[in-house]
């Protein structure tokens, strides 16, 4: 959440988790299609998401309970790489 400024608030219990994306964290405008990007890239490299809220622009990542050390790194990684991607203004995905 510190390194992406579109990344407004992580939330949830052990395994289930979300974040939010926002086009500005100063007035939490949801960045729903920057969220369907995201879980579709995700898609791309073999990691399932889905996009929930009332805005669609929260990411939910539900790992199964077999989720290792190992998995976790792969998982941030991507996340990582497709952050960095510039899809700030993308249009309709």
């Amino acid at each position: 959440m510190k390194e992406f400024e579109i990344i407004g608030d992580v939330r949830g219990p052990g395994l289930f988790l979300g974040f939010e994306l926002v086009k500005s964290r100063e007035i939490k405008a949801p960045a729903s299609n920057q969220a369907s990007y995201l879980a579709n890239r995700m898609r791309d490299k073999g990691i399932l998401m889905s996009t929930d809220g009332p805005f669609n622009n929260v990411l939910k990542i539900k790992p199964p309970m077999v989720f290792s050390i190992s998995n976790a790194d792969f998982l941030l990684e991507a996340i990582t790489l497709v952050l960095k991607e510039d899809f700030m203004q993308c249009r309709l995905l």
